[in-house]
C-alpha cells in the first residue's frame, strides 16, 4: 500500500515540477470540489461575487465526485492532472472538501489557498478530530496524503466554531475567519424563486405538509426507513428523504419523494419541518426558520465512534429523540420552541448580515478582508 500511494504522490508531484513553470494569471480563480459533479451553490454565489466586483477575473470551477471501482479512480486520476494545471496558473483556489491536488503538493509562494468547507458549522467530528476513531479516517493513511493541508485561510460560520475548525484542519486560529460561507446569504434571503420551481416539477407536494429528512453522511451505513414510513401519516405529511450527494442510496418505497433535481439546501424553502441526526443542515434550516428535529437513534454509539463538536441533546432539548415514534408525536401534535430554534442560529451563525460572500470575494479581489459589518447595496441576482 505504501509503495503505491508513495508512487502516486511522485507522479503528481513530477507533473506539477513542471506545470510551475507555466506562467501565473493574476486574475484567475481556481474552485475545487468532490462534493458534487455539478457546480455547488457556494461557488456559484461567490462567482457572483468576485464578478460584481471586478468583472474581468477569471474563475474556474472544477466539480467531480470521486467513483467507486477501478474505473472511478483512473477517472480521478487524470482529473488531478487537470486540477494541478489551474492550480499552477491561478493566483487563488478556493476548495470546500479535502482534496490530493491542494495538500499533496508544493504550491507557488503566490498561490493563495482558501478552504470554506461545505458546511456553515459541523455537528459531528470530521477531518483531524476523527484519526483513530472507527468513523474516521486511517491515522496513517491521512499522513501519507497529507490529509488538509496547505490551507491559507479557512472559513467558519461562527466564533463557536473557530477552535473546532482549527483543530479540524490543524492550522492556527489567526487563520479562521468567522464570516460565513456565501450559503448564508443565500438562506438569509429566503427568496421564493426556487419555492416555485420545485411546486412546478413537483405539483403535489402544494397539498400537505412537507417533512425533509435529511440524515449525515454515514461512509459505511445505509440509512433506515421502516420506522418513519411505518409511522408518518402520509395522509396529512409528505416525506422527502435527501441522502448525502456522495452517497445516494435508493428505496423501494413508493411515498418517498427523492427530488433529485434540487439539493437538499433548496428543499429547505418548501419545508415545514426538517428530520436529521448529525448534520449542518440543522443550522442551515435554522436561518430560515424551518422547526428541525433531531433524530439520533444511534447517539451513544455515535459519540463513541466519531464524536459530536456540539451537545444537541443540552443545546436542543426537548428537540432530540432516539424514538422515532415520540419524535413523531412531538411534531405532529406540539407547539415548536422556536426560542431555542433561534438560540442555536445566533451562535453558530455570526454573521448574519447576508455579505458572507461579497467579504470572501473582496478578499480574494483585493487581498483585504473587511469587517462583518461591511454593507453593499449591490442588487444580487438569484443563481437559480
Amino acid at each position: 500500500m505504501y509503495i503505491l500511494i508513495l508512487l502516486f504522490k511522485w507522479s503528481l508531484k513530477f507533473v506539477y515540477f513542471f506545470l510551475k513553470w507555466l506562467p501565473t494569471n493574476p486574475k484567475k480563480v481556481v474552485m475545487i470540489s468532490r462534493q458534487s459533479d455539478q457546480v455547488t451553490l457556494d461557488f456559484q454565489l461567490l462567482e457572483q461575487e468576485i464578478h460584481r466586483i471586478d468583472e474581468d477575473y477569471k474563475v474556474v470551477m472544477l466539480c467531480h465526485t470521486i467513483r467507486h471501482g477501478v474505473l472511478g479512480a483512473i477517472r480521478y486520476y487524470f482529473l488531478l492532472w487537470r486540477q494541478l494545471y489551474h492550480l499552477a496558473t491561478s493566483r487563488v483556489c478556493v476548495v470546500d472538501s479535502y482534496s490530493l491536488a491542494v495538500s499533496i503538493p508544493n504550491h507557488k509562494k503566490s498561490l493563495i489557498v482558501i478552504q470554506i468547507w461545505h458546511a456553515i458549522a459541523t455537528v459531528k467530528q470530521f477531518g483531524y478530530q476523527t484519526l483513530k476513531k472507527q468513523y474516521g479516517r486511517n491515522e496513517q493513511l491521512a499522513k501519507w496524503l497529507r490529509m488538509h493541508r496547505n490551507y491559507d485561510w479557512v472559513i467558519s460560520g461562527s466564533l463557536a466554531m473557530k477552535n473546532i475548525f482549527a483543530k479540524t484542519f490543524q492550522v492556527e486560529e489567526s487563520k479562521v475567519k468567522c464570516i460565513g460561507t456565501p450559503r448564508v446569504d443565500y438562506l438569509l434571503r429566503k427568496e421564493d424563486q426556487i419555492d416555485s420551481e420545485i411546486l412546478k416539477q413537483y405539483p403535489h407536494l402544494k397539498d400537505k405538509k412537507v417533512i425533509l429528512y435529511a440524515p449525515t453522511f454515514r461512509r459505511d451505513v445505509n440509512i433506515q426507513l421502516d420506522d418513519m414510513t411505518s409511522t408518518i401519516d402520509f395522509e396529512k405529511y409528505h416525506l422527502i428523504v435527501k441522502t448525502h450527494p456522495v452517497k445516494e442510496q435508493q428505496f423501494q418505497e413508493t411515498n418517498i419523494y427523492r427530488c433529485p433535481e434540487f439539493s437538499t439546501m433548496q428543499l429547505l424553502s418548501i419545508a415545514d419541518y426538517v428530520i436529521t441526526d448529525y448534520s449542518a443542515i440543522s443550522v442551515e434550516a435554522s436561518l430560515m426558520d424551518v422547526p428541525v428535529y433531531f433524530y439520533v437513534y444511534d447517539l451513544e454509539g455515535y459519540k463513541e465512534k466519531n464524536g459530536l463538536n456540539i451537545n444537541i441533546e443540552k443545546e436542543m432539548k426537548g428537540l432530540c429523540y432516539q424514538d422515532f415514534h415520540s419524535l413523531y408525536y412531538q411534531l405532529d401534535h406540539e407547539k415548536y420552541d422556536y426560542s431555542r430554534l433561534r438560540k442555536f442560529r445566533d451562535k453558530y451563525v455570526t454573521n448574519q448580515n447576508g455579505n458572507a460572500g461579497y467579504l470572501l470575494a473582496n478578499y480574494i479581489v483585493n487581498g483585504i478582508w473587511l469587517e462583518q459589518n461591511k454593507k453593499t447595496n449591490n442588487k444580487r441576482k438569484e443563481v437559480f
